[in-house]
């Protein structure tokens, strides 16, 4: 497993009620559980799941809902014009933007990330979700004109980072965001909060080598420039977009028949069965 910082534990931030939980967690699964299924994959995680046998990666498990129907497993409603905007854009040209369902941005931080995206000159597609942003922390500065990009409350995310417009996904790094960047081959800008997005972190920076880590100041704060910096390194970067490229291939080559996830699958419905 890659290092980590102690101080990013993912109990540290929720105190030690979480610990605790999680603690008796582990009890329960090593007493109870014979398979321990995960919404991972070998290629991405060899160290991870080879610590125990049980583990039995299945992943990634990705929702292949077609364009004629309404399912999804999604917390709000989502504006499907988001696709229809992709559209008209330029391959590669637009930068995602989504912190996930829990993640909020202080107020500066949230007017300093508006005024970056006008900074930055490119279309962009920015998710400013419902309900847990406070109409203060959504106030956009008088500044931001925002007239390149399209804002919405929510959207069909695995569509979107499968979009041949997507050129990179600005995200907190939850896993399943994680994991869907991954399956879409989008480049990273990492911009962690709290829990497990610290190491998922580490693992596309570091390990994959798939994006970048937007650096905070002394202050704690992320800038519009570091922002911008960023964005220009990471869409000029090769081997990054390369490797993304490959990754996407290698994951989703455990989907398909034959490949190791279908396999555990099978494997574990043919225990069930038993």
């Amino acid at each position: 497993m890659p290092m980590m910082n102690p101080k990013h534990f993912l109990w540290c931030n929720l105190g030690k009620d979480f610990f605790n939980y999680i603690v008796q967690e582990m009890k329960t699964m090593e007493s109870l559980a014979e398979w321990w299924l995960c919404n991972s994959s070998y290629d991405l995680e060899p160290g991870a799941l080879s610590v125990s046998p049980r583990f039995l990666p299945i992943g990634p498990l990705i929702e292949t809902d077609d364009d004629d129907n309404n399912k999804s497993s999604s917390f709000w409603k989502e504006d499907t014009t988001c696709l229809e905007w992709l559209d008209q854009q330029q391959p590669q040209s637009v930068v995602y933007v989504s912190f996930g369902s829990l993640a909020v941005l202080e107020s500066n931080q949230f007017k300093e990330l508006a005024l970056a995206l006008d900074l930055l000159d490119k279309p962009f597609l920015w998710v400013v979700r419902p309900g847990n942003n406070d109409e203060k922390n959504n106030a956009f500065p008088n500044e931001f004109h925002g007239n390149k990009g399209k804002i919405v409350s929510w959207v069909p995310q695995k569509k979107i980072l499968n979009h041949p417009a997507i050129s990179c996904f600005i995200s907190h790094c939850g896993w399943n965001s994680t994991i869907e960047g991954i399956y879409g081959g989008v480049p990273f800008l990492c911009w962690p909060f709290f829990v497990d997005q610290f190491l998922d972190k580490t693992y596309i920076c570091d390990v994959w080598k798939v994006g970048m880590e937007l650096e905070k100041d002394e202050n704690g704060f992320i800038s519009k420039e570091e922002i911008r910096k960023k964005v220009e390194q990471l869409l000029g970067d090769e081997g990054i977009k390369e490797r993304s490229s490959k990754l996407k291939e290698a994951t989703r080559k455990n989907l398909s028949e034959g490949g190791r996830s279908s396999n555990n699958i099978e494997k574990f419905v043919n225990w069930a069965k038993q």
